[in-house]
């Protein structure tokens, strides 16, 4: 096995949750059309992969610990191809769904991304591994968004499934070609399985930094839930066009977060995330009261957004490697699997929700300033916490589990 092998696999599996989310909402319009849907149903794709996924991350990383990340990345993503198969070849509203459905149950196993860094790397090609992963993470916003549109600008928006078929054939090939993990022969039983989730949970600043990363990305997940419908109906984008508006507003994103590498040498990680949230809650604030006055335009929109991603950007991979490097000598498959749980958890019933209102720009805007407001409240009730660089590492110490 080839010493990159492992990043390759982390950085393919560790993308695959979120290109199979962005990839194609720029086409749900289109997928709702050709497909008979309701507006309810189609967001319900999306409420489906989310759910299921949140539902199996947690199994598949304690499953991870038992039978080996390889194992449980082959399995998963055989079952997420029978589900792109599923949508390509049998077009309905129901097997649509379904599809999209095994889909959230195999790329559950994205969630190992982290720990097979973690497994084959130590010291600075840890760190490098963590770089690289998180840059081509920054850019996937950027990419997968356009390419999905361009997609179904030339052909048609069955052959975004299609390209992603062959995606995951290509990370079939590399899982493959991964070292087999070393398992631990005594099985963990359920009482200490629990008593593990317990002490990861009752790490304040694990708990805090995950909580806030679920209501900011959740506000990204909102924006890309509403806008395709926001932009083409309201303001009469094409698909096509409003492919190019992502794809702006991925680069927003991607050059916050690749702005990190050079920020790092003179800020904390803790200073940016505490900075990212106060400025996306004085933007909300701002665009609200606009709000009041005039109504909100396609440009104002758009600027809203793009700002948005930088802020989001600036906080979202200091927060996660923040949460995570707390248990990266221990039990770091569980962590990443109980994070990805409440966060993918809360965004699909965020989404859930979503799907219940009419997609309008003011409507758009009052949903993500009450949640900016909301994460600036938790921020400063948890401001210790956050800001002490030190307190992780106090209580890494407590979190061990004895063999």
């Amino acid at each position: 096995m080839s010493r990159i092998t492992p990043l390759l696999v982390a950085v393919l599996v560790g993308i695959a949750y979120q290109v199979f989310v962005d990839i194609y909402l720029v086409a749900l319009p289109e997928i709702q059309e050709a497909l008979n849907m309701s507006y309810l149903a189609a967001n319900s794709s999306l409420i489906l992969y989310l759910g299921a996924n949140a539902i199996f991350l947690l199994l598949a990383g304690v499953l991870s610990e038992q039978l080996g990340r390889r194992n449980i990345i082959i399995t998963g993503l055989c079952v997420s191809l029978i589900g792109t198969a599923l949508i390509i070849f049998i077009q309905n509203p129901i097997n649509f769904l379904i599809g999209r459905t095994l889909q959230g149950v195999g790329l559950s196993t994205s969630i190992l991304a982290t720990p097979i860094l973690m497994d084959n790397y130590k010291g600075k090609q840890l760190t490098y591994g963590f770089l690289c992963f998180e840059f081509f993470y920054s850019i996937t916003p950027i990419i997968a968004p356009y390419i999905g549109a361009t997609i179904s600008s030339y052909y048609s928006w069955k052959h975004i499934f299609v390209i992603l078929f062959f995606y995951q054939l290509i990370i079939l090939l590399f899982t493959i070609k991964l070292k087999k993990q070393k398992v631990q022969n005594n099985k963990i039983n359920k009482k200490r399985r629990i008593l593990i989730f317990r002490r990861i949970l009752t790490n304040t600043k694990f708990t805090t930094l995950t909580v806030l990363m679920t209501l900011f990305w959740g506000e990204m997940v909102i924006a890309h839930l509403l806008s395709p419908y926001i932009f083409q109906n309201d303001f009469k984008y094409s698909t096509y066009e409003y492919g190019l508006f992502t794809l702006t507003m991925g680069c927003c994103y991607a050059f916050a977060a690749i702005s990190n590498l050079l920020l790092l040498k003179f800020y904390s990680e803790e200073g940016i995330i505490s900075f990212s949230i106060w400025a996306n809650t004085i933007l909300a604030i701002a665009f609200l009261t606009k709000q009041w006055i005039l109504p909100q335009s396609g440009i104002d929109i758009a600027i809203y957004l793009c700002l948005m991603a930088i802020f989001c950007g600036l906080f979202f991979i200091n927060a996660m490697a923040s949460s995570l490097r707390i248990f990266a000598d221990y039990y770091s498959g569980y962590a990443a699997a109980l994070q990805g749980c409440i966060c993918i958890g809360f965004w699909s019933l965020v989404s859930l929700l979503c799907s219940q209102v009419q997609p309008k720009e003011d409507t758009l805007i009052t949903i993500l300033s009450l949640m900016a407001l909301l994460t600036a409240i938790i921020l400063v009730k948890k401001r210790t916490i956050v800001s002490n660089a030190g307190h992780d590492r106090k209580e890494a110490f407590c979190c061990t589990v004895d063999q």
